[in-house]
């Protein structure tokens, strides 16, 4: 079988761990012997991840919960003080604006989005809260995350952990958010230090390897986590994302909030004309790939790519409905790929 690059794929195997890792030549490079222990590492510890594509508005003010009611894409009637939730922000089109992951505390509400929606975010409620008691304010500081199965265990033993989603804690006298998460499908904890804390943050966290590149890349789409500029924009709605994203996020029997009408349209008809998918491959992708039906026709395109240690070769694509079904063959370049439903495991 020839790869997408035109020339026979040539591959050497090592086994450690129970895994047998591939090292593709010329560019199909796979994982090496230490993204393989990084994936490792997480799956089966704790490890250290950046945020730094993060950032963390604090909504306050008595007014704040029934004004996020009215924008968001969820529910938050039931979004009450050490809880968690998700959202979005959408245009009166229904296209995403911001995905949101919420905590509630006592006196405020903290919201993280990526950075680059941080801007479109700020104007919604600058634009739409009028007469309410609501103000929206974007922390400084710097945010951390801790994932993995032993995640919470690490960090109890160094801080005091919530019971629920979410607390203001201290770290040495000073005050830390603590923000139950998941962002790589192994659960834990986004951190969220105030301003002038950096240097005893990373001396504090000292030991926790830095989860990155491959090995991140590959949690993440086994996971079935879509990344903002990557695999969706302002320009998709949150039906595409997918029945485990749009479960997340939306929910079909609250009141009105921007963009309503037309998911609830979509969700009467049944369907997008689109949904982002993950893929099988015995070769490399390559983003921005086109993906054809077997007679030819473009149905996608491929969003993300990453070498899974279960799965193999694997990515992300925006499949066009109807050649999306689960098990489906498609065509990249010269190679056959399989389309499977997020999450890939």
């Amino acid at each position: 079988m020839k790869s997408s690059l035109g020339a026979e794929p040539q591959f050497s195997t090592f086994a450690t761990g129970g895994f047998f890792v591939m090292h593709v030549r010329e560019r199909e490079v796979a994982f090496a012997q230490e993204d393989l222990a990084l994936y490792q590492t997480a799956v089966e510890g704790v490890v250290r991840v950046s945020l730094a594509d993060k950032s963390y508005v604090s909504v306050s003010g008595d007014d704040r919960k029934g004004w996020l009611q009215g924008q968001a894409t969820n529910d938050l009637r039931s979004f009450t003080p050490g809880s968690s939730t998700a959202f979005c922000f959408c245009k009166p089109t229904g296209q995403i604006i911001a995905p949101v992951t919420a905590w509630a505390l006592g006196d405020r509400m903290v919201l993280a989005l990526p950075t680059v929606c941080v801007p479109a975010a700020l104007e919604r409620f600058e634009q739409m809260v009028v007469m309410e008691d609501v103000e929206a304010t974007l922390l400084a500081g710097e945010a951390v995350g801790v994932q993995g199965p032993e995640a919470t265990a690490w960090l109890g033993e160094r801080l005091a952990l919530p019971s629920m989603d979410a607390a203001a804690t201290e770290l040495d006298g000073k005050p830390v958010l603590a923000l139950r998460s998941n962002r790589t499908g192994l659960g834990g904890w986004d951190l969220v230090f105030p301003d002038g804390m950096a240097a005893k943050t990373r001396k504090w966290l000292d030991g926790l390897v830095l989860l990155e590149g491959r090995a991140r890349e590959a949690l993440r789409l086994e996971a079935g986590l879509p990344l903002w500029g990557a695999d969706f924009g302002e320009r998709t709605l949150p039906p595409e994302l997918g029945p485990q994203f749009e479960a997340r996020y939306v929910s079909y029997t609250k009141g009105c909030y921007t963009g309503q009408e037309v998911l609830m349209r979509i969700f009467s008809r049944g369907h997008t004309n689109r949904t982002w998918c993950g893929l099988v491959s015995p070769v490399a992708l390559a983003v921005g790939a086109p993906l054809v039906t077997q007679s030819g026709q473009e149905v996608g395109t491929v969003t993300s790519v990453a070498f899974s240690p279960e799965l193999g070769h694997v990515g992300a694509a925006m499949i066009r409905n109807g050649s999306n079904d689960p098990g489906s063959k498609l065509v990249c370049g010269e190679t056959e790929v399989e389309v499977r439903r997020m999450p890939l495991m």
